[in-house]
């Protein structure tokens, strides 16, 4: 297996805010990590609280980006995994963890950039997913590495050399939809040993046609070149 890992990773935390609209939609964020260093840190948060002067929503999202131009052209890329390291200070809605939703993103450059407040909600695409995004993918309550699948979609991000993307709470921030009763969500990571990385089969497409009659799927070279690095034969 092939692993790749982020090269630029971090949180962007929301102000409160009395709508939930507004809070979702800010232009800016109240505050921004980068590349932190942590055993114990928030990544992920929903928060809700109704009070006698108002409701007030908070929320946090986990931003990465992974430099996988080695493997842009020339590879068949399946089995795409993201592994992260959680802790036991999740806290999610069913008391096993916390349900997340991967997407797109556009920020963080050519994954050699820091976010800034401003990457906060315009950098999303909520509607590009990178994995399942059903409910079934938990931020894990525990201490153990653990990984989401991510789907084609994501796979296909490859070809531009740099897989981007958020990890957002699920129920409310990922459908758009507030919250109706008080709630602490919230996703914790460990930074201080394991950098979240991407896991991978990498297969060499290399000379995709049959020589002299012989098929490619039983060729592994010609004239001792591999046939991974070889783009044509005899121009062809």
């Amino acid at each position: 297996m092939a692993t790749v890992n982020a090269s630029k990773y971090g949180i962007i935390n929301g102000n409160s805010e009395l709508g939930f609209s507004t809070a979702r939609t800010l232009s800016s964020g109240q505050t921004v990590f980068n590349q932190p260093t942590s055993t114990n840190y928030n990544v992920v948060k929903m928060t809700y609280t109704a009070g006698a002067k108002g409701n007030d929503w908070s929320i946090r999202r986990h931003y990465l980006a992974f430099d996988v131009s080695a493997y842009a052209t020339g590879y068949t890329i399946t089995n795409l995994k993201l592994y992260y390291v959680p802790t036991t200070s999740t806290s999610g809605s069913s008391g096993a963890g916390l349900k997340i939703a991967i997407i797109k993103q556009t920020a963080q450059g050519d994954a050699d950039t820091d976010l800034t407040v401003s990457d906060y909600y315009t950098p999303l695409d909520y509607g590009v997913d990178y994995a399942d995004n059903d409910g079934t993918d938990i931020w894990a309550d525990s201490t153990s590495l653990s990984y989401f699948d991510l789907n084609a979609t994501a796979i296909t991000a490859f070809s531009s050399s740099y897989v981007k993307l958020a990890i957002v709470e699920y129920i409310s921030d990922y459908n758009n939809s507030a919250p109706s009763s008080a709630q602490d969500y919230f996703a914790f990571g460990n930074f201080s040993s394991t950098v979240p990385y991407l896991s991978f089969t990498a297969t060499a497409t290399g000379y995709g046609n049959d020589v002299i009659g012989v098929s490619s799927a039983n060729i592994d070279s010609v004239n001792a070149v591999a046939t991974a690095d070889i783009s044509e034969i005899i121009g062809v």
